[in-house]
């Protein structure tokens, strides 16, 4: 049996790139509710490959970690295959989550999903090991691997799904990461590396570690650089511009400015917009394509605190406001609205039902069912009673 010695260098990076790439999935499947069938499968698909990339990203810079006596190599295929595998049943796990109404046994089984992904990637990886070598297991440290797994997999889910904040994330991202690093190492633990005596000509071309290792590095780093900045907002908030005296008396008068202008000055219709009084009593501006534009307060679901600005939800979009919450709570449109959050006010004539889960009630609002809404307890009697249940 080979002794083994790991590189103290390796292992930090592979579980470095193990929480990068879980707190990339989490923030690709942030605000997921919001969106349509269609842009939330492909955010699903982005976060897996992010997740299911990082995990067998994590996995190879683990094995390269290793030092062994004789050379190892890897079979190509079933390297493409324990990433794929990744990928696959983490995407099941996500999709459990973001399809139907999110319990705590669906987080269970999103975890449950999860951790086995984890394991399947893991024993797939190293199936994939071509070396004259001889690779066994001990049973115990194949249960107590996946088990590892599965119980932290569910608990990151559990820390980053129940209540949706940048922490919550960041700490489910963490577990999650340690979650892959710990079942790797304590599979590895219990695995024994033994030259075979016989040594036999590899009959299929081998993937050279130092291959391996600069393309694993390289595709952990890209694949969470590029999906981190997807998952950034691609609307920007316009800088402000005092010395523009605020004129939104004639509802035209944006229109009716010259494209060169217009051009010159994107941020102008913007700030005029958040500074100056609401044009109408029953619309609130938003901005499109570059445009301040005005939305009857009939169309929203709900508005969303969003730092010293506010979303709009509609059953379609997640629009910028430049008003920030509280002055759309002492605008005539407000009159519309119920507070039911300190973050969110909400058209009842949109509330097609409540959920309770643990001490939190939600509100579902629109068409689309993956649009919650949470209710503060303070808040929670006066929507009743308006509701009558």
């Amino acid at each position: 049996m080979a002794e083994v010695y790991y590189s103290p260098f390796l292992v930090g990076a592979s579980v470095l790139v193990a929480i990068m790439a879980a707190f990339t999935c989490l923030r690709l499947t942030s605000g997921l509710r919001n969106l349509s069938v269609t842009r939330r499968k492909v955010r699903i698909a982005q976060a897996s490959i992010a997740l299911g990339g990082g995990i067998w990203s994590m996995h190879f810079i683990g094995m390269l970690a290793v030092t062994l006596p004789f050379v190892v190599t890897y079979d190509p295929l079933l390297t493409l295959a324990s990433m794929l595998l990744a990928i696959l049943i983490t995407g099941c796990g996500l999709l459990l989550l973001h399809f139907g109404e999110r319990t705590n046994l669906r987080i269970l089984l999103a975890g449950t999903l999860t951790g086995i992904g984890i394991a399947a990637m893991h024993y797939t990886g190293m199936a994939a090991i071509s070396a004259n070598c001889i690779v066994a297991y001990q049973p115990f440290g194949i249960a107590l691997s996946v088990l590892i797994s599965i119980a932290a997999s569910t608990l990151a889910m559990w820390l980053a799904y129940s209540t949706r904040s940048i922490l919550r994330t960041a700490v489910g991202a963490i577990v999650l990461g340690l979650a892959v690093s710990a079942m790797h190492y304590v599979a590895m633990l219990y695995t024994t590396f033994t030259q075979a005596t016989d040594l036999v000509v590899q009959p299929i071309p081998s993937l050279d570690p130092q291959v391996l290792a600069i393309s694993v590095t390289l595709t952990a780093f890209v694949i969470c650089g590029l999906f981190l900045l997807l998952a950034m907002p691609m609307e920007q908030p316009a800088t402000a511009m005092p010395e523009e005296k605020p004129d939104l008396g004639n509802e035209g008068k944006t229109d009716s400015e010259p494209e060169a202008t217009r051009a010159r000055a994107p941020g102008m219709a913007l700030s005029r917009a958040s500074s100056s009084a609401p044009p109408a009593k029953n619309r609130i501006p938003y901005e499109k394509e570059g445009t301040v534009r005005f939305m009857s307060t009939d169309r929203i679901l709900a508005i969303e605190s969003d730092g010293h600005y506010t979303r709009i939800r509609t059953d379609d979009d997640a629009l910028f406001c430049p008003w920030s919450l509280s002055k759309v709570e002492k605008s005539p449109p407000a009159e519309k609205f119920l507070k039911t959050h300190r973050r969110f006010l909400v058209n009842p004539a949109h509330i097609k039902g409540l959920k309770k889960v643990g001490d939190q009630l939600f509100c579902y609002v629109g068409k689309a069912t993956e649009l919650e809404v949470p209710v503060s307890r303070a808040r929670a009697k006066d929507l009743r009673n308006l509701l009558g249940v």
